[in-house]
């Protein structure tokens, strides 16, 4: 009776796992584990002690192990898989590992703008087109630009002012700015006629 007892809180351990009682089996699992002691102490308690230790220590490490079973095999089943979020795998943690690590290897190399970075853009680099930033500036179209940093996906570049073995691009002239008084334009209100 004691093992069939044993046998029955481990059966309800296993499906306190697999079925959803709240808690129901568990407080079935100890009545039959301890009415398997109370009657294995009956068996072998005063004539056999050491068959009733053996007993014990036998249902101490059995009921763990089936519990371990069981939650091991869970995330297997149908049930379990329902139950259990699937572990993220690389490409879900970091989407774009692999365009980034294609990216991180322009860092340093030279580009050409092909659109005006305002902050943002095209650039092309090796017959490549690839989005990128300026740090804030604006720089303008077909101007030669420097890949500084890589963030994610996001390219930053910076402008090439004096690039060894070439002549510095000269200076823009600033615009003429306009004298006084053609700056100061009569502005053209409509006020009503107030009559005092």
């Amino acid at each position: 009776m004691a093992i069939a007892l044993l046998a029955l809180a481990a059966a309800l351990i296993i499906a306190e796992v697999f079925i959803p009682s709240g808690g129901m089996l568990s407080v079935g699992m100890f009545i039959s584990l301890i009415t398997s002691f109370y009657f294995a102490w009956q068996t072998w308690g005063e004539s056999n002690f050491t068959a009733f230790l053996g007993f014990a220590g036998f249902a101490l490490l059995f009921m763990p192990t089936a519990l371990i079973g069981a939650l091991a095999i869970l995330p297997r089943t149908r049930f379990g898989k329902r139950i259990f979020l699937e572990a993220p795998t690389e490409a879900d943690i970091r989407p774009f590992a692999r365009e980034e690590e294609r990216l991180n290897r322009l860092v340093g190399k030279q580009a050409r703008t092909i659109t005006p970075l305002n902050p943002g853009g095209m650039i092309t680099i090796d017959r490549e087109r690839i989005h990128a930033f300026s740090e804030g500036v604006v720089i303008e179209r077909d101007t030669l630009v420097q890949i500084i940093k890589v963030a994610g996906t996001r390219v930053l570049v910076r402008e090439l002012q004096d690039i060894p073995g070439q002549p510095a691009a000269a200076a823009s002239p600033p615009p003429a700015r306009k004298n006084q008084s053609e700056q100061a334009e009569p502005l053209d209100f409509d006020l009503p006629d107030v009559d005092k």
